[in-house]
């Protein structure tokens, strides 16, 4: 009986001591849960900071642009300031918006209309031809130009690439040439319907400076980054205005990897992605989207915020103060 009663006590104590154990484990891993409910919770107050300090940020810059544009409402009418006609987009009538490219730093916006376009001019390559490969499957030639690379990311039979930088006027480079003298080259000196994008840091507005206006109607599309700078260094309302003969945006977005820069007074992104169409054969209605748009928008540093709601305000103004 006695040697029972000690293997029941010896059996009893192994499960106590059992018990135990779980009853630690589940102790740590409480306080395990507790420690990351603790970050989570952190960290969620932090992106809650954060986001209230980016929507205070938001206001000060409204409030700021919308003082400016009320009390200078004779910049419009008198068309002296150059932003008016950059941010000044449309929609297109009868045309819905695709995107060309991967959701981020490397995609534009088309309009779903694709229609005798069977060659595409791309400035501005690196690493990234999403969008140049997004062509390739519609049939269409890209002939690439990017003087800073030695090769493309990869290879495909409609890819036409070549080590050749683009500038707006002749020099004695064999390594830089303009695009009168590409289009010459290749052969497509009476072609219609093209796409030009562009992308190469600011040299976008010497190109377009530079070119003969019969070189603007051969381009059904042109795309690309156009950047600001505060010391103005181009003169963007004449150029873009030139563009602006043959050709109406109708699509804006702020790159957000610059940020934001004091332009005539104004804050406005350093870098917006503009997409042009030809005028001919569309016809065009207010741009009455809240920009940025879902599905076609998206950030090209995914760590920073958004700005693209500057187009929204200065769209509204544009339409109550000029087109009225």
């Amino acid at each position: 009986m006695k040697k029972q009663f000690f293997s029941l006590l010896k059996i009893i104590i192994i499960f106590i001591f059992i018990a135990i154990f779980f009853l630690l484990l589940k102790i740590k891993s409480n306080i395990n849960r507790i420690s990351d409910l603790s970050y989570l919770n952190k960290y969620l107050n932090q992106k809650i900071i954060d986001q209230l300090n980016f929507i205070d940020i938001k206001l000060q810059i409204l409030e700021e642009n919308q003082r400016i544009l009320s009390n200078n409402g004779k910049i419009i009418t008198r068309h002296n300031n150059e932003l008016y006609y950059l941010i000044n987009s449309m929609d297109v009538l009868g045309y819905n918006k695709i995107r060309i490219g991967r959701n981020a730093d490397g995609g534009y916006i088309f309009l779903d209309d694709f229609r005798n376009i069977k060659i595409a001019y791309s400035f501005g390559i690196a690493n990234e031809i999403s969008f140049e490969k997004e062509l390739a499957d519609r049939s269409i030639e890209i002939f690439m130009y990017d003087h800073t690379i030695n090769k493309l990311p990869f290879e495909n039979p409609k890819f036409h690439w070549k080590k050749i930088g683009l500038t707006g006027q002749n020099i004695n480079d064999s390594n830089m040439k303009t695009l009168s003298e590409l289009i010459n080259e290749n052969g497509h000196s009476k072609e219609e319907n093209m796409i030009l994008k562009i992308d190469i840091e600011s040299y976008e507005w010497e190109v377009f400076q530079y070119l003969n206006s019969s070189i603007f109607r051969q381009f059904k599309y042109i795309v690309g980054e156009f950047h600001l700078s505060e010391t103005n260094k181009f003169d963007y309302y004449n150029i873009l205005k030139k563009i602006l003969i043959t050709h109406q945006i109708f699509h804006i977005h702020c790159n957000n990897c610059g940020g934001i820069i004091h332009l005539n007074g104004l804050k406005i992104c350093s870098a917006l992605e503009i997409s042009f169409i030809q005028k001919e054969g569309y016809n065009f209605t207010k741009d009455a989207n809240v920009y940025p748009l879902e599905g076609l928008d998206y950030k090209n540093c995914q760590e920073q915020e958004d700005f693209s709601f500057i187009i929204n305000l200065f769209n509204k103004f544009k339409y109550l103060n000029f087109y009225q």
